[in-house]
């Protein structure tokens, strides 16, 4: 790893493990205690398999957490990552985006929870937007998107905590839901 890169990936864990707090402090008083906001490590990649074998994850989730993270992490030392346990005993939830090339704006690429019961069921992209939302105020970002909705039902949901949906003009352009902050 070069020093530039590592400068950086010291740096922004700051930014993360500060929104990571700063979401947990602002959690309900009901799940401040037993909710837990951690960075996506190891142990929540071991846990994230499960997910990819149970019947009930929907078809459209592809995503291998496993697979993908550890080169997503490193080709982006600026990435927000955020999971979420329940009483440090289930993983519940998964996030991970980055900023634009701009800085301007913080993406995020998947937020998933988890399809086994958990506790959790419905709170998970809430508490994401709120690490995110702290994410992206401290590193200066004015706007979250959400890339790559998988479908109407999800786009429904994003849009019921307040994102505007834009459709992709082509092949190569994405489309997304956005917020500004």
């Amino acid at each position: 790893m070069q020093v530039t890169h590592k400068k950086t990936e010291d740096k922004y864990q700051e930014f993360r493990d500060v929104s990571r707090q700063i979401a947990q402090d602002a959690l309900p008083a009901g799940l401040i205690d037993v909710v837990n906001l951690k960075p996506v490590d190891n142990l929540s990649l071991s846990h994230s398999k499960r997910w990819e074998i149970s019947e009930t994850r929907k078809d459209d989730a592809n995503w291998s957490w496993e697979d993908s993270i550890p080169d997503y992490s490193y080709r982006n030392p600026k990435r927000f990552d955020l999971a979420i346990w329940y009483a440090n005993a289930q993983l519940c939830g998964l996030c991970i985006g980055k900023p634009t090339f701009t800085g301007a704006r913080l993406r995020l690429d998947v937020i998933e929870g988890s399809p086994l019961n958990h506790p959790l069921k419905g709170k998970i992209v809430s508490i994401s937007i709120s690490a995110a939302e702290a994410y992206a105020d401290l590193i200066g970002a004015d706007q979250i998107r959400i890339m790559r909705p998988l479908n109407k039902e999800l786009i429904r949901y994003y849009q019921s905590h307040g994102f505007t949906y834009r459709q992709g003009k082509a092949s190569n352009t994405p489309s997304y839901l956005w917020r500004n902050l």
